[in-house]
């Protein structure tokens, strides 16, 4: 997405979580005002994380959808798996191991139909 983006991730604690949010989000933040010269100018982030911890399944592959078909609903793409800086687009191309770990649960036989669906 041009102005956010998502990780689904799984951690033991929520100290875990917040150490490597805060990692990821000072280092992007340094990068991004390097690339742009912009060293010293204000925040990139507008706040804070928001995390919200999945209890099922269902959740899960609720998320999941939301996540990989973001660009879709944006309007972005005209299918979801061609948004090349998605989970759905790296395992479409078989490039998932590079980046990603496996799902928790296998991978829905339909999950490309249904993550196009309305």
């Amino acid at each position: 997405m041009p102005n956010h983006w998502h990780l689904v991730v799984s951690c033991d604690s929520q100290h875990q979580l917040s150490t490597f949010m805060h990692w990821l989000t000072t280092t992007h933040a340094l990068r991004w005002h390097a690339h742009h010269g912009t060293m010293g100018t204000g925040p990139v982030y507008q706040g804070r994380f928001k995390s919200i911890p999945i209890k099922s399944e269902y959740q899960l592959l609720t998320v999941l959808r939301y996540v990989e078909r973001n660009a879709l609903a944006a309007g972005l793409v005209s299918h979801a798996e061609d948004w090349e800086w998605c989970s759905l687009w790296r395992r479409c191309n078989h490039l998932d191991r590079q980046l990603l770990h496996g799902w928790p649960i296998p991978v829905p036989e339909y999950w490309l139909d249904h993550v196009n669906q309305e």
